[in-house]
């Protein structure tokens, strides 16, 4: 089953329940601009099942602006499904801990993620009732 979402659905979900207004593009299949104080590429590292593995690479001035998006993005950060690491430069979003996701979840897993034309793209397949 294919699920293609919005970037601006995204958008809009991040700011109207976390209250967090960031900036969404497509750049590559595999490639999104975020942008919050600064712009900065993630990368899709890896996707297992109901969790989604980013990384991101900054170099200059983008290092300290990460930085202080991360300070300010934190605490806002503690009740979403979003996990941050800083250090290794890695973001982990947990899919099952967005409420509308989650009762899917249960039924299907995500096999690929996409980029494509300003949207995601969720491959998912069936779960083994086993």
């Amino acid at each position: 089953m294919r699920l293609e979402i919005p970037l601006k659905e995204v958008q809009d979900f991040l700011r109207d329940h976390y209250n967090i207004k960031l900036g969404l593009k497509s750049i590559e299949e595999d490639k999104i601009e975020a942008t919050y104080i600064d712009t900065v590429v993630l990368i899709i590292k890896e996707v297992r099942q109901e969790v989604v593995f980013l990384k991101y690479e900054v170099e200059g001035l983008a290092v300290i602006a990460a930085k202080v998006a991360h300070f300010f993005l934190d605490k806002k950060l503690d009740n979403t499904p979003v996990e941050w690491n800083a250090k290794t430069k890695e973001i982990t979003i947990d899919l099952t801990k967005i409420p509308d996701l989650s009762n899917l979840l249960k039924f299907v897993y995500i096999s690929e993620l996409h980029f494509k034309n300003d949207n995601i793209l969720f491959v998912f397949y069936v779960r083994d009732k086993t």
